[in-house]
């Protein structure tokens, strides 16, 4: 039911865009008017944004693939110790997810609970709705590809790495970051952040249909 609702929202035929735009929520007729890139429902969002944090946990693969002659920039060969400064890029690209995945389950909830919401709630809602959807999708997203990149360049072993480093006159992003935070424990923060939000997204879906059907 929630899937085939999402599916709608994402491509709505003029019937519908109309009928929100007629709707007596502040916030539907919000949507419709005001410019985003990014209406698609919240569910949808959190869902994608889910995937986005998810798609950490592929570091710990990626790092145990690195071959040997890699291990000459790299602080340790065992993921589950090694804490390169690149890891710290994929935790602030989480963390961005986290939050903003926060601020979109708090506009879902608060709308449940007050629907219908005045104008300048809706105005309101929707400007945090946004603002979470850019930094997510923007940022997160950016900063979370840029991560696996740079994972992925480890790939190519110590030629690769070489080919970086000599690049950047020097500056290696596998750098020991003198932290006991590693590349398993950025696994396992993903693993556990995109089961959280898979399981707020269900949870919002079914409070979001009470008050749309």
């Amino acid at each position: 039911m929630d899937m085939k609702r999402d599916q709608r929202d994402d491509d709505l035929p003029e019937d519908t865009i109309l009928q929100r735009a007629l709707s007596e929520s502040p916030y539907e007729r919000k949507r419709v008017e005001a410019f985003s890139h990014f209406k698609q429902p919240i569910p949808r969002k959190l869902t994608i944004q889910g995937a986005l944090l998810g798609s950490l946990v592929l570091l710990l693969p990626l790092y145990s693939l690195y071959p040997a002659e890699a291990a000459a920039y790299l602080p340790s060969m065992d993921p589950v110790v090694a804490s390169p400064k690149v890891l710290l890029l994929g935790a602030f690209g989480a963390s961005i997810e986290v939050a903003t995945a926060v601020l979109l389950v708090g506009v879902a909830l608060y709308r449940v609970k007050h629907e219908p919401v005045t104008e300048e709630e809706a105005r309101t809602l929707f400007n945090v709705e946004t603002f979470a959807s850019y930094l997510g999708f923007g940022t997160g997203g950016l900063v979370i590809a840029l991560t696996l990149g740079f994972f992925t360049l480890g790939m190519g072993g110590e030629s690769a790495l070489m080919w970086y480093v000599d690049t950047m006159n020097g500056r290696n992003p596998f750098t020991g970051t003198g932290t006991s935070f590693s590349v398993g424990h950025l696994a396992a923060f993903a693993l556990a952040g995109a089961l959280a939000i898979a399981i707020a997204r269900g949870y919002v879906a079914t409070a979001l249909g009470s008050i749309d059907t």
